[in-house]
């Protein structure tokens, strides 16, 4: 089976054949509602996560922040200089796929916090319902038990780690998964 992603179109193939991301699972399954999103949040979003992968890869260029995602990834430093965490490089924002349960998506920041295997998340908006079970796609992508949480960074140079313990999470993400597939096969899509 090949795989392939197209990052400009936020595309996952499996064998030439588009699949389902975690996102648009969730989306799908009425789990997760974008429609409060602006473009201005979108490009924060995209700008923070790609900041923070450059300061994790030691290829940050301070000088090119734009001042007014400043305070967001000073949030990230604070956090990896206060956290005890350790992440796999190799392995940020690395697109993964599940040939089997077809479908794919990008984990932020897996990583070794808190003297465990976990999953970190990166949000620089609201919290939402949905963060535990769009972790839970994501674990299941990395193919190991993690702990999961959401990283909120914060304008104003703060940040707030939240753990995410419900086990139903892994399947209600199956459950979104099992209607993505039903409704793709159907054309409701």
């Amino acid at each position: 089976m090949t795989t392939e992603y197209n990052d400009e179109k936020h595309e996952y193939r499996i064998d030439g054949q588009i699949v389902g991301n975690v996102t648009s699972i969730l989306q799908a399954a009425g789990l997760y509602d974008d429609s409060f999103f602006t473009e201005e949040s979108r490009n924060r979003g995209k700008y923070v996560h790609k900041a923070c992968l450059y300061y994790l890869q030691g290829d940050l260029d301070e000088s090119t922040i734009l001042d007014e995602y400043r305070g967001y990834i000073e949030a990230f430093k604070r956090f990896m200089q206060e956290a005890d965490c350790k992440p796999h490089i190799d392995r940020c924002e690395i697109p993964l796929f599940n040939e089997v349960l077809r479908y794919g998506g990008t984990p932020d920041m897996p990583c070794f916090l808190n003297h465990a295997d976990s999953l970190v998340d990166l949000k620089s908006g609201a919290e939402t319902p949905a963060t535990g079970i769009q972790l839970s796609g994501y674990m299941t992508l990395l193919g190991y038990p993690v702990k999961r949480y959401g990283l909120y960074l914060k304008a104003d140079g703060k940040y707030k780690l939240i753990p995410y313990t419900d086990r139903n999470d892994i399947k209600i993400f199956n459950a979104a998964l099992t209607l993505y597939h039903y409704r793709a096969g159907k054309g409701l899509l």
